[in-house]
């Protein structure tokens, strides 16, 4: 049995279209002109980083209380959008089902907060087969590496710990907590991201040929 740790944006789901039409709405209502908004690419590469460093690069000028309130205002406007839109990636569901048919743990290891983890986990038909997912907010925790060990101490040594995601922080987290990583090279990361991972796949599909 392997217990499979996935992230979320880039890795089992999109929101970039949700998220960048959030963010220039919320930026518009802080006064940001036109000029001034991140293009799409931009918050792109915010996609797994920690909330409160998201909100710090997109507004650098405010208070770190201004930074929060522009999260909450987001999260909302999110939230609301993709409880009524199919944000999963092509082949997603398939292969979780098949997963967790074959026996093994499905959770969570995403910097999202917990709000954001609640709505991917109720409205995309998936919550079921996932057991007690974490989030940053979830474990009070400040990098993904927290959420990990967290994990760790729950399952070991009952199975083998994988860490899959698409990003630097995936990596890095798995790498603080030796565990493997299963670099998803269709995500929001660039390839030197991946680097050194134990495995690297092309579409989620791949992942059944991994854990048989």
């Amino acid at each position: 049995m392997a217990i499979l740790i996935f992230d979320l944006d880039g890795t089992l789901i999109n929101t970039a279209s949700i998220v960048v039409d959030a963010y220039h709405r919320v930026l518009t209502d802080f006064s940001y002109d036109k000029a001034a908004l991140p293009n799409e690419e931009q918050v792109l590469k915010t996609f797994g980083l920690p909330d409160t460093e998201i909100w710090r690069q997109l507004m650098p000028k405010h208070t770190p209380a201004q930074q929060m309130n522009g999260f909450e205002q987001a999260s909302g406007r999110i939230q609301k959008d993709m409880a009524v839109q199919d944000i999963l990636l092509p082949h997603a569901k398939e292969v979780l089902i098949e997963l967790h048919a074959r026996g093994h743990v499905l959770t969570t290891g995403s910097n999202c907060n917990q709000a954001y983890l609640d709505v991917v986990m109720t409205t995309q038909g998936i919550g079921h087969l996932f057991d007690r997912p974490l989030c940053l907010e979830s474990v009070s925790g400040q990098e993904k590496a927290d959420i990990l060990r967290t994990l760790k101490a729950r399952y070991e040594p009952d199975g083998d710990l994988y860490m899959i995601g698409d990003r630097y922080t995936d990596a890095e987290a798995a790498r603080k907590v030796h565990i493997p990583f299963v670099a998803c090279d269709f995500g929001f990361g660039d390839p030197s991201e991946l680097a050194g991972a134990t495995h690297k796949i092309q579409s989620l599909p791949e992942l059944l040929a991994l854990f048989q």
